[in-house]
């Protein structure tokens, strides 16, 4: 029988069996309250990029290679079709980067907590895990990943692109390749990403555009990257309304123009009143991260009161919450609910 632990099948040795990575969002339980787990643009979603997922054609399997998709994107991002995959979802491309790039023995690094999904993905592949607060000035010979959130969820902390470039530059003297995990970028515009061989950015559209549930995301890379990703995927593994929402990308950016100054200040206003309730990191980011001393009760009491916060004690911070703005007056239900629980 398969448990918990790795099994050996007729010799064969398979993964072993791991519970699903916690993430914020919504789970088996019902629940109709205010939802601040989730960092999405709350003023989504964009209607454009929705009616795209709507008019796709859902009778016919599409293009298996993406190719006119793959040329769209590779030229708003000025790249070539080769050096684009697209995904349902970062944590796809994840996952396959793990498989490809991950043997069993050698090392992911992170720069603070990798997002859940990597570090699942590297102990299914049975590799070392080592988590950083700061870069180290060499990187450990076995280390095969490197993987640094631009910025980092929760804590919101970037890097400067001299400082990516060093990173890329370390990773290429020990084989390695440099993760860069651009879902949150969007949100902030002066953040930039370098060009380097052994860099790999992900984008996950979704979350800026407020269409979580659509799951785009594509990978941006070196050739030799991009087939080894490629190599991991199945035939349509990107649906219909997934991949139109991808190609009507370059074309929807008016709605960013118009929310993210909105959303910016919201966030600021919610970091200022949540110093109330104790230490605040907020770095631009829609989300932000307060210490409430044991994370794990202050969020079931919000919970108990309508309100969903993430805990982040997946993240090695159990002190801690992470809260995403919403709109104004739901921003003000959040406050109301932390005063009275807090």
């Amino acid at each position: 029988m398969l448990n918990g632990a790795t099994c050996n099948t007729a010799g064969v040795t398979v993964p072993p069996l791991l519970p699903r990575s916690p993430h914020g969002g919504p789970g088996a339980a019902p629940f109709s309250g205010l939802d601040f787990s989730v960092n999405s643009n709350p003023c989504g979603p964009n209607r454009p990029l929705l009616q795209a997922v709507r008019d796709a054609d859902h009778a016919h399997y599409p293009d298996p290679t993406y190719h006119a998709t793959r040329a769209r994107l590779a030229c708003w991002h000025g790249v070539t079709p080769e050096e684009v995959a697209l995904s349902v979802g970062a944590s796809d491309l994840l996952h396959r980067a793990a498989r490809a790039f991950l043997p069993a023995g050698t090392g992911l690094l992170s720069l603070h907590a990798p997002f859940g999904e990597l570090g699942r993905a590297a102990a299914l592949q049975r590799a070392e895990v080592q988590v950083v607060d700061a870069l180290p000035a060499l990187l450990p010979g076995h280390t095969r990943l490197v993987y640094v959130g631009h910025p980092h969820n929760p804590t919101g902390h970037s890097l400067a692109p001299e400082e990516l470039l060093a990173l890329a530059q370390k990773c290429e003297q020990v084989g390695a390749i440099l993760i860069l995990d651009e879902a949150y970028a969007p949100f902030l515009p002066e953040l930039e990403s370098p060009r380097h061989p052994n860099l790999l950015r992900l984008l996950s559209p979704g979350k800026v555009h407020g269409l979580v549930g659509a799951r785009p995301a594509y990978a941006i890379a070196a050739p030799p990257i991009i087939r080894q990703l490629e190599n991991l995927a199945p035939a349509w593994h990107v649906p219909a309304g997934t991949e139109a929402l991808l190609a009507a990308l370059p074309e929807a950016q008016d709605f960013l123009a118009q929310t993210l100054p909105l959303v910016r200040q919201n966030a600021l206003e919610l970091a200022a009143a949540m110093r109330s309730f104790g230490d605040v990191q907020h770095h631009g980011t829609p989300y932000l991260i307060l210490n409430v001393g044991n994370a794990a009760a202050a969020a079931q009491r919000l919970l108990n009161h309508g309100v969903k916060v993430r805990d982040c004690a997946s993240y090695g911070l159990p002190a801690w919450i992470r809260v995403s703005t919403r709109l104004e007056q739901e921003n003000a239900a959040l406050l109301q609910a932390c005063r009275q629980v807090l």
